[in-house]
Formats: structure tokens, C-alpha cells, sequence
């Protein structure tokens, strides 16, 4: 489907982005056709796009059944997009910071949401973690990260990437990578590299919701400091020696080593 150049409209009006923001627009159709493909949106659901930019993202988006709540900081930006989709009935836009929202306002409570976006990269990780409070609303999730900050998010143990992030993205989601981006499908161009995760809540969660704050108080501790065991940043709560033995994991085990049933588990005995 040949859709409008809004790049080049955003250009005619506006002659540049603002770095402040890091605004970087996506120019490929294959790739934004992918990540539209990927969220699995139906008329069921509710979209939000968080940072439209000038919307090329947007504009695949709001063809589909679903309705689209689009989030944008830049009130220049904000504007430009109720000029482009003005005749769209399935369109609002909120004209807000992302990192401060309570998205759970912004929506019908009955219904499920899929979130999709590219994320102001120093706030993804914030960003992620704000709308998993109100996980049992989302349907999925499409974000696009700083390549580096996908691999934390996606890590497995006994890899370098793996850390407290990874045990919090795995604890609620399904993770998969839709693909890699080069800086050079941006307008401007940019050096950095970008992934796209897709994110499915799991149907049911490994705690009681009531643990899950403590939960992940206990993987942040773990996690402290990566060159130090396990049990030496575990010190700060109990003596975990019989503890590991009991559940037959070896004392210098560091946190990097433990699969999220293994925290579980490590979290319960503690607990009790």
C-alpha cells in the first residue's frame, strides 16, 4: 500500500529534529511494515504508540481496526500529527512525556492493549518497566531499543548481558527479536544500532502478585555487584550457605549463573 511521504512533509514544515529529544525517524516501509505485522492487532484491541515522531509508523498503524492512541512530547510534533490524521476517527494523541504517564487512563478498562513504538532510548528501559504495571491489560508489545540495551533485555544466563533486567523481562514476558536496524534507516542517520523485541505476557506469573515486589528487591541485591558471588551480595539479607546447598547450588555460584526458576526458588526458601 503506497502511503503518504510524511518525512518529507515533517521536512517542508519543520527543516530539522530536535537532538534534545532524540528524534530519529524510521524511513524503511519493508521494516515498519514488519513491526506493524508483528503486534497481531485486531479490532479487539487498543494501540498505543509511544513517540509517533512524524508519523510513518502511524500511518500503517491507524489503518488497521483497531483504535490508536498515539503519545508524543513534542507539541510541534503533536500538532503536526492532528493535521496529518485529523480524518481519522480511530486517532487520538496525547500530547505528553511517556516516562510520566499512567497509561492506565488512557483507555477503556475492558479492553486488551498493544504497545508499540520507538522508544526515546535513554527511557526504554523505564518506559517498560512503567506499562508492566498494568500487565494484565496488554495483549503485546513492539518496542524498538538501542541494540546493547535489547541484548540486556533478552539476555540468558552465563552470558555477559545477563542481569536483574533480564530476570524482570522474563519474569512477565515471552520475549522474541523481530530484527535488527542499522542507523541508516533513520532519518537523520545514526551510528547507534537498534533491535525490535516483541514482548507476550506470560498467562501465568512464577509468584503470587503480592511477592513480586519483594521478588525483585531480592534479584536487584543478586545482582549488585556481577564480579562477587551470589552468596557474598546475598549477605546484606541472610546467610544463604545451607540455603544453596539445600537446593544444590554450588556456594560460588554468582547471579549471572541462575535461571529465573532458580531465583524463584533461592526467593521462596529465603522467604519462608
Amino acid at each position: 500500500m503506497i502511503k503518504r511521504n510524511l518525512i518529507k512533509l515533517f521536512k517542508e514544515e519543520s527543516k530539522y529534529t530536535k537532538k534534545s529529544l532524540g528524534q530519529h525517524f524510521l524511513t524503511n516501509q519493508h521494516i515498519i511494515e514488519q513491526i506493524v505485522a508483528s503486534a497481531d492487532i485486531d479490532e479487539n484491541c487498543n494501540i498505543i504508540e509511544i513517540g509517533p515522531g512524524c508519523g510513518v509508523l502511524t500511518e500503517y498503524l491507524v489503518d488497521t481496526p483497531a483504535h490508536l492512541t498515539a503519545v508524543e512530547i513534542d507539541t510541534d510534533l503533536t500538532y503536526f500529527l492532528i493535521r496529518q490524521f485529523e480524518d481519522k476517527s480511530n486517532f487520538d494523541i496525547v500530547n505528553e512525556d511517556a516516562s510520566k504517564l499512567d497509561f492506565s487512563t488512557l483507555l477503556n478498562k475492558d479492553s486488551k492493549i498493544i504497545y508499540v513504538g520507538n522508544l526515546p532510548y535513554n527511557l526504554s528501559v523505564r518506559i517498560l518497566t512503567q506499562i508492566t504495571y498494568d500487565i494484565d491489560r496488554i495483549k503485546s508489545v513492539v518496542f524498538m531499543f538501542q541494540k546493547e540495551v535489547a541484548n540486556r533485555i533478552n539476555a540468558k544466563p552465563n552470558s555477559k548481558e545477563y542481569s536483574s533486567l533480564s530476570v524482570f523481562a522474563s519474569y512477565y514476558y515471552d520475549i522474541s527479536k523481530v530484527r535488527d536496524i542499522g542507523g541508516n534507516n533513520f532519518m537523520p542517520n545514526t551510528k547507534v544500532q537498534s533491535t525490535v523485541l516483541k514482548f507476550i505476557p506470560h498467562k501465568n506469573r512464577l509468584l503470587e502478585s503480592d511477592k513480586e515486589e519483594g521478588f525483585f528487591k531480592f534479584i536487584n541485591i543478586a545482582f549488585t555487584q556481577k564480579r562477587k558471588t551470589l552468596k557474598n551480595n546475598l549477605r546484606i539479607i541472610t546467610d544463604v550457605t545451607n540455603i544453596l546447598n539445600e537446593l544444590d547450588i554450588k556456594p560460588s555460584v554468582r547471579a549471572e549463573e541462575l535461571s529465573i526458576i532458580d531465583f524463584v526458588k533461592l526467593f521462596n526458601k529465603i522467604s519462608s
